[in-house]
């Protein structure tokens, strides 16, 4: 982990968090190793990696700066790590009521699959970083993307096939939705920042566009980085107050878009996520 040039750290907190999810405020987050200068080694130690991890996680490092009587400050860094259980797949499974069941043309939604290994544990294996591989029997009723998202393209049924160490697992889709025509639309995000810590940060998704015209319903989520405070998160432009940092950082933001019918009723078709980086300097 890398403390950057700043003096006074007087704690590292270290917590995991999967691909793409959202990290927690600090007050709200339980860390899986906390070390001081007296720790062996200094501001580090044994971390244990979460039982039922697989695929690609975060290693979210945060540091607390002290400045005398001044007021305190934080200091993160975050590595991606690959994780591999030593153990057999047994069988594949899927966390939904069978068969499943879908009613909006356009929607996206992650394929919910579990894989049962010989240690008795549960774990989440969607996405190709966990080694999970998709196929749709038929690409008009449900397209499957290389990421575990499904797409929801027509009515009828279809059947989801999950293959991942030599075990496969296959569910039955039944879509019965309304049948006008609509479009998915497309979120979009502008180029990647650089900005100054302490800066006001402007996340601007307004170059966003439905084919059909529609309206459209925005969400922005953090997925790498330390948890900023993010204002307006459901509008076109979101901001936050970059860190102070004494080295280069990464933030990292994802949006997504769904069109309406109306300022109330959601029309339902998702766009595929957009991804912004934020790079902070000192």
């Amino acid at each position: 982990v890398d403390l950057g040039a700043e003096m006074g750290v007087h704690r590292v907190r270290y917590f995991w968090y999967r691909q793409g999810e959202e990290p927690a405020l600090l007050q709200q987050a339980s860390p899986a190793l906390s070390a001081t200068a007296s720790s062996v080694p200094a501001y580090g130690g044994m971390l244990t990696v979460p039982r039922d991890a697989i695929g690609t996680m975060r290693l979210l490092a945060v540091g607390e700066v002290s400045r005398g009587r001044l007021a305190g400050r934080e200091e993160f860094d975050e590595i991606l790590l690959q994780v591999e259980p030593r153990v057999e797949l047994l069988g594949i499974e899927f966390e939904v009521e069978k068969p499943w069941r879908l009613d909006t043309i356009g929607r996206l939604l992650e394929v919910p699959v579990l894989g049962q290994f010989a240690d008795g544990v549960m774990r989440r294996i969607g996405g190709r970083s966990a080694g999970s591989r998709y196929e749709s029997s038929d690409a008009r009723i449900i397209a499957i993307h290389p990421d575990g998202v499904a797409q929801v393209v027509g009515n009828g049924k279809a059947m989801l096939t999950v293959s991942n160490r030599g075990k496969s697992g296959v569910l039955e889709v039944i879509v019965k939705g309304e049948a006008d025509p609509n479009r998915a639309p497309m979120a979009r995000t502008g180029p990647d920042l650089t900005v100054k810590g302490g800066a006001m940060v402007v996340l601007n998704g307004l170059q966003s566009a439905d084919p059909d015209g529609d309206p459209l319903k925005y969400a922005w989520t953090q997925i790498r980085g330390q948890k900023v405070s993010l204002l307006d998160p459901d509008s076109a432009k979101a901001t936050f107050v970059a860190p102070l940092v004494s080295t280069r950082r990464l933030l990292q933001f994802r949006l997504s878009v769904t069109d309406m019918k109306g300022p109330d009723l959601v029309k339902g078709a998702d766009s595929f996520p957009a991804v912004v980086n934020v790079w902070i300097e000192p």
